[in-house]
């Protein structure tokens, strides 16, 4: 069975292995993908290494399982609906979805990355997509174009400093940005990869739901506790 470690109306957290989890939800369940696999890339960064270790299924071998899980998550999310997943597109290879589209993100400052490199990162790639995948002879229903259309460069400030609590800490607002983008109001968002929470954090600001998916019990309580924090910030909101 499946650990469920945070639980409430509006957030389901999974202290588990993907797949495991992903294997046992029905078809078309949310209306929304948003994560941020493992890159399988193994960056030689010092700073990284010291403060954070080694991050977890980061090796190229493990990049067959990111493809699983993502095929998954293409059977959970409804037709036509979205997808947005951050890192290299070929993990989404062979998968049924639209022709992807890159979206970049800006960050504004020159990342540590790999640092045997000559060039410092200062964008990361996001892929976007849409679930072409026949479920049951279903047609589906197309996601609302809600925000969409807009240009495909994003600037957000990563967080910096004392700030970084994660070693691939997406910003809320970035991840807030893509949501408001595909869903409509108490529409579920699906984070297999769910790192340090930011995309449960910014769908609890947004009005949305989400279940999010970590094995790393190193940041399950970092996501409880920004979670809570989200939570309370918006019932105080729906109170004014």
């Amino acid at each position: 069975m499946a650990h469920i470690v945070y639980c409430t109306p509006r957030v389901t957290v999974y202290h588990d292995n993907a797949l495991d989890v992903l294997w046992s939800l029905p078809t078309e369940s949310f209306e929304l993908i948003l994560t941020d696999p493992p890159y399988g890339v193994a960056f030689n960064s010092s700073f990284r290494e010291q403060r954070f270790g080694e991050i977890q299924n980061d090796r190229d071998h493990d990049r067959g399982d990111i493809h699983e899980v993502l095929a998954e998550c293409v059977r959970l999310v409804r037709q036509k609906r979205h997808l947005y997943v951050f890192g290299p597109d070929d993990v989404l290879e062979g998968l049924k979805v639209s022709e992807r589209a890159q979206l970049i993100w800006d960050k504004g400052k020159t990342g540590m990355g790999n640092l045997s490199s000559a060039w410092g990162p200062q964008h990361e790639p996001i892929t976007f997509a849409v679930s072409m995948h026949r479920h049951a002879g279903q047609a589906g229903n197309s996601s609302p174009a809600v925000r969409m259309r807009k240009g495909s460069v994003l600037r957000f400030n990563p967080p910096t400093g004392r700030k970084i609590r994660h070693p691939n800490e997406k910003p809320v607002g970035l991840v807030r940005e893509l949501i408001e983008s595909s869903t409509r109001a108490d529409d579920l968002v699906l984070d297999p990869f769910a790192g340090s929470g930011s995309t449960g954090v910014a769908a609890v600001l947004s009005g949305r739901r989400a279940v999010l998916i970590e094995s790393d019990e190193q940041w399950i309580p970092l996501i409880i506790d920004r979670l809570e924090d989200a939570e309370r910030l918006a019932n105080e909101a729906e109170a004014v």
